[in-house]
Parts: structure tokens; sequence; C-alpha cells
């Protein structure tokens, strides 16, 4: 189960890049099976592969990158998680992970605090995007192809600028040791 959605047409660019990135998920499962999945081993992993994702859509991308932000005071250095341009557009993303509860997926508040600091990692001119990783767990026993959908019809209602999902059939039964089920991630991107 796999989708994308784009509200925002500045992030259009970005569509290779979203549209390869369940490659990159699957072709990871294909090489170490079904035991291990990047997503569920914080926000570098999923940066990586989003990254690995832009240079397969023929984008450039280039993680923890030295930025500029334009302040009152004058400028300031930052660090971006992860740049990515092609010869026209190039958007700075900072970066989050949350591993929300199936059921209770309200990512709204983490959205916006994510935006909140992505707005500091270049100047106010330049495009800036909060990147939101959510690999949602079910305690006990694997989600339901019921859950899912209800997971993705929710997540079609969300405002973010940008929405991408995969739950990769072979991950549906991947667990951690304290049995928490972990059948897949969701990206959110939102314009700060």
């Amino acid at each position: 189960m796999q989708g994308l959605i784009i509200n925002n047409p500045r992030l259009e660019f970005l569509r290779p890049a979203l549209e390869r990135w369940n490659e990159c998920i699957e072709r990871f499962n294909q090489v170490l099976g079904d035991a291990e999945a990047p997503y569920w081993q914080g926000a570098q992993a999923n940066i990586g592969i989003l990254s690995a994702a832009a240079w397969q859509a023929e984008l450039v991308t280039l993680q923890a990158g030295q930025s500029k932000k334009q302040r009152s005071e004058g400028e300031r250095e930052r660090r971006c998680d992860l740049l990515i341009a092609s010869r026209e557009e190039s958007a700075y993303l900072h970066v989050e992970q949350r591993w929300p509860k199936i059921g209770k997926l309200d990512l709204n508040e983490a959205l916006a605090e994510t935006a909140a600091l992505a707005r500091q990692v270049a100047y106010p001119s330049q495009l800036k995007i909060a990147t939101l990783f959510a690999s949602p767990w079910k305690a006990g026993q694997h989600a339901s192809p019921e859950e899912l959908q209800d997971l993705v019809d929710d997540l079609q209602k969300h405002t973010a600028c940008a929405i991408a999902w995969f739950f990769p059939y072979g991950y549906r039964k991947l667990h951690t040791e304290l049995g928490q089920y972990h059948p897949g991630i969701i990206l959110l991107l939102k314009q700060a």
C-alpha cells in the first residue's frame, strides 16, 4: 500500500524523488529481508533513503550541509538536514521523526513544531521544508489491512504540502522486542 499527494506546486520538483522513495525502501527489503527496515532506525536513516531516492531521480543532495540564515542581528551559520536541488529549484529540509500509535495518528502538532525549526535553516527567500517521518506502530499484533486503510484515509485529509506513505507487504509483521509492530512509513512535507 503506497501513495503520494502533492498539494503545493513549489514542491512538484520533488515528485520524482518521492516516487522513488518507496522503491529505495523496497530495495532495502529485497537485500536485507523482512526483519530489518530502514525507516524504524530513526531520522538519519530516513534522510539517507530520501537522499538516495533524490539521486535516482537525477536531483542532487547534500546531507547536513551548512546554510546561512539572515536575522535582524546579522547572518548566522545554520545546518540543514538535507538539501535537495535541481537546476531550477533548491529546498532546505529540516527533518524530524515520530513514532505514533496506529489509531492516534495526530501529526499536526509535530509537523507545526518541525516547521518552526525549518524556518531557521536558510534565508527567508529560500525554500525551507519541514520534513516529518512517522513510523506508526501497534502493540501486540500487526495492523490489519482495514486499519492501514483507515490510516491512509486519515492521511489523505491532512493539510501538509506533500504526503507520501509506504506500507510494504513484507514489513506488515515487522516488530521490536517489545512487541510493537511497525508496518510502514509516512512522510509529511510542509513549506515553512
